[in-house]
């Protein structure tokens, strides 16, 4: 026993009886010590045996950084719950996320809501978090929009946390010296797109190389024409694509092929091949996700513009874009208490305030601050205004449809007039896919 030890126990006991007393002492000392690392070693045990597995997806490096960062507070916030992290770059996570969600060794996932989403929520794979939803009250956090999206038949699987806007970036010093706005409604679009192109400019920058910035094209045209109801039933193939409202789409897609608005040659470039045209000036406008930005030379970022995809049908709210990132529990995952507590902890103001203003991404939460970026400024005031959101039809659709279905879109592209057998190819699949 160290002096120390022997001190406090000598102020204890009697002087009259003192070394039978401390002898006693010594016993029930080192009985006590050696019960208490006992269950201090069946603790510690117990939390090794019951570890917090969160898979998470990066596609960049920084990403990567600030995933780690994030998991290593939760880690210190929480230092009753073995955190293991896993971080999966891009490509190799999508290979693998199914694997990882019905094998029950994951607790926490990344993911996109979707088609691929709603279908593993109808198998029963993905665990419902309402009680998670309602004790935390993230009905105050989060836009219908953003709510909605997570949501299947009534109930929340999944917590938002990031999204970013689709839209229109022009330059606007071009806009300026022809004295055009940027446009609110269909016509002011296609007025704009004809004195474009009266002074030698391609009203509209493409890179059609890459299948999905046509589907972009469709996304939207069917959004402000039908509504997105419409698009959600049209794209898990509950309405035949050869049905009118779908060729009203293509109708007014057809007009801007007809006109010439797209650059010549578009597919032969991908989408970055594409932006040569906008910072030439040699393109006035480019459809494109908020990715873009970093795309774009620094020197003329301060003539970039944004504005949101012009009203068709004044009867249709505005939809808008949004691919959302999420979070969710598997139904086989073995540490749910400590998952729920992850996605308390990912779902606060201050975490998404600096994830995603790290990343260039647009909060979920509506409470977070967004930064100085003008683009995320301006994509988070068109998305809190948005009557609802879609995921993008490579992730609203099954891939057994998507591919095929980019793949006529592109072709009628080519051939604008050919609609109604792009069409009955569209349904072909349809009727292929959603057997």
């Amino acid at each position: 026993m160290n002096k120390f030890v022997q001190h406090v126990a000598l102020q204890f006991i009697p002087k009259r009886n003192n070394n039978s007393c401390l002898l006693f002492f010594k016993d029930y000392l080192f009985k006590t010590i050696f019960l208490l690392s006992c269950l201090l070693a069946a603790v510690s045990v117990q939390a090794v045996t019951n570890p917090l597995y969160i898979d998470l997806m990066f596609s960049s490096g920084k990403q990567k950084t600030i995933f780690h960062n994030l998991s290593k507070q939760f880690a210190n916030e929480h230092p009753d719950i073995t955190v293991i992290t896993r971080l999966h770059e891009q490509e190799k996570y999508k290979e693998k996320v199914i694997s990882l969600l019905m094998s029950g060794s994951s607790d926490v996932l990344f993911g996109f809501v979707g088609a691929q989403f709603t279908s593993l929520v109808a198998l029963g794979e993905i665990a419902a978090i309402d009680d998670l939803w309602q004790q935390q009250q993230w009905d105050n956090d989060f836009s219908q929009a953003v709510k909605s999206a997570v949501m299947v038949d009534m109930k929340h699987y999944a917590l938002p946390l990031s999204y970013y806007q689709w839209g229109f970036y022009y330059r606007k010093s071009i806009f300026n010296k022809y004295n055009l706005l940027p446009p609110t409604t269909w016509q002011e679009f296609l007025q704009v797109g004809r004195v474009l192109k009266a002074n030698g400019i391609t009203p509209i920058v493409l890179g059609s190389k890459d299948l999905w910035t046509v589907a972009g094209w469709f996304d939207y045209l069917n959004l402000r024409i039908n509504g997105l109801q419409f698009h959600r039933r049209l794209l898990l193939g509950k309405v035949p694509y050869n049905d009118e409202r779908v060729k009203r789409v293509f109708s007014y897609w057809q007009e801007l092929l007809q006109l010439g608005f797209f650059a010549d040659r578009h597919d032969q470039y991908d989408w970055r091949q594409s932006l040569p045209y906008l910072y030439r000036g040699k393109g006035g406008m480019l459809l494109m996700g908020n990715f873009v930005v970093p795309q774009l030379p620094e020197k003329i970022i301060e003539d970039i513009g944004f504005f949101r995809f012009p009203k068709i049908n004044e009867k249709i709210p505005f939809y808008e874009e949004a691919p959302l990132d999420v979070l969710a529990i598997p139904q086989r995952a073995k540490n749910k208490a400590a998952a729920k507590k992850f996605l308390a902890f990912m779902a606060r103001k201050d975490i998404q305030e600096k994830m995603n203003q790290q990343m260039g991404m647009i909060s979920a939460n509506k409470h977070a601050a967004q930064g100085e970026d003008v683009f995320i400024q301006a994509g988070a005031d068109i998305l809190a205004q948005a009557d609802g959101i879609s995921q993008f039809y490579d992730r609203d659709t099954p891939p057994e449809m998507f591919v095929p279905g980019m793949s006529a879109m592109s072709e009628f592209m080519k051939n604008p007039d050919d609609i109604d057998n792009i069409l009955d190819r569209l349904e072909t699949e349809r009727q292929r896919v959603f057997k």
